[in-house]
């Protein structure tokens, strides 16, 4: 089976077997939008593609598209945290969906380990006016044992990572934290938190979708959360045509918003004289900020039998 593309948008269909004849597969499609006050428009320049192995966008690795499906809605957001009053040291910035989703990141203007009677304590935060949220801002990094560097294995871009308190001391802590889990200490080891992609080897993305045997280490469950690609916090439930996202802390002109509007797609199947349409639901949103452009991923996954001699279709449309 092979997808027949009537539309202008990048897309591309997932096959594989689940046992004997019993098959699944997937269309995955992915628009480009402009964010036009409140409203997505579809953009002439459709720059967000789909790829089958994972790629290097301007942002950094995107994970690969062939995904049966995944464990909620990705929600990404590429840029910069920016006060809207020119400077702070210190801000929030939020994203929401919908009426029931919202996830914070913490923002630090820069700050050092600092020794005082009671120990090591941040400084102060320095104000800033502009501080990259990507992974190099977050907690992680690497230290020296014996003359060995050795990275924090979730995040060795990072900083923040000290395996002793000498080590720390006149040394930056992370720009970016969980608000609810703050570091208070240069041992704390906080998960590194972001709203860009995570990667597969991203250590909490495998805490919460694998689950282990204590006793044998069998395998006894894989999530299908294991495909999301953004940061677990990142991740919501559903996602809707007319959810409102809402991203906060991200221009100095105020928070970024706009409905999700309809597909305008539609998937065709055939199955010998066996007809079906379906509309793809939304799989991911990412929100280029300072370009007011935004991509939606949509997804159908189905299964099906593998008959032989029936012919079998696969097309995707769009309104117009």
């Amino acid at each position: 089976m092979q997808l027949v593309n009537h539309t202008p948008f990048p897309a591309m269909i997932f096959r594989g077997g689940i046992e004997g004849n019993r098959l699944f597969g997937a269309v995955i499609c992915r628009v480009t939008y402009d964010i036009a006050g409140t409203e997505l428009k579809v953009s002439t320049e459709q720059t967000w593609k789909v790829s089958p192995p994972p790629w290097e966008c301007e942002y950094g690795p995107m994970d690969s598209d062939e995904v049966f499906y995944r464990g909620g809605v990705d929600l990404f957001a590429f840029g910069s945290a920016r006060p809207e009053r020119g400077e702070a040291t210190s801000m929030d910035v939020t994203v929401e969906l919908g009426d029931t989703f919202r996830a914070s990141l913490k923002v630090f203007g820069p700050r050092l380990w600092r020794k005082e009677s009671r120990g090591l304590v941040p400084s102060p935060p320095y104000p800033f006016r502009e501080i990259p949220l990507t992974l190099a801002y977050a907690y992680g990094g690497k230290d020296d044992w014996d003359g060995l560097p050795v990275p924090f294995p979730s995040n060795p871009a990072g900083k923040g990572f000290y395996l002793e308190e000498a080590n720390a001391v006149g040394k930056e802590l992370p720009n970016i934290e969980d608000p609810k889990n703050l570091i208070r200490r240069w041992d704390d080891r906080p998960d590194p938190v972001g709203l860009t992609p995570c990667g597969m080897a991203f250590g909490p993305r495998l805490q919460r979708s694998v689950v282990f045997d204590e006793k044998t280490g069998d395998l006894l469950e894989l999530k299908p959360t294991l495909f999301n690609a953004a940061f677990p916090d990142m991740v919501a439930p559903s996602a809707k045509t007319g959810d409102r996202m809402r991203i906060t802390g991200m221009s100095a002109a105020g928070p970024v918003e706009f409905v999700l509007p309809p597909s305008g797609l539609m998937v065709k199947l055939g199955f010998g004289e066996d007809i079906v349409f379906r509309e793809p639901a939304v799989d991911q949103i990412g929100v280029e900020v300072d370009r007011r452009r935004a991509f939606i991923t949509y997804r159908y996954p189905f299964r099906y039998v593998l008959v032989p001699l029936v012919k079998r279709s696969c097309e995707l449309f769009a309104e117009g």
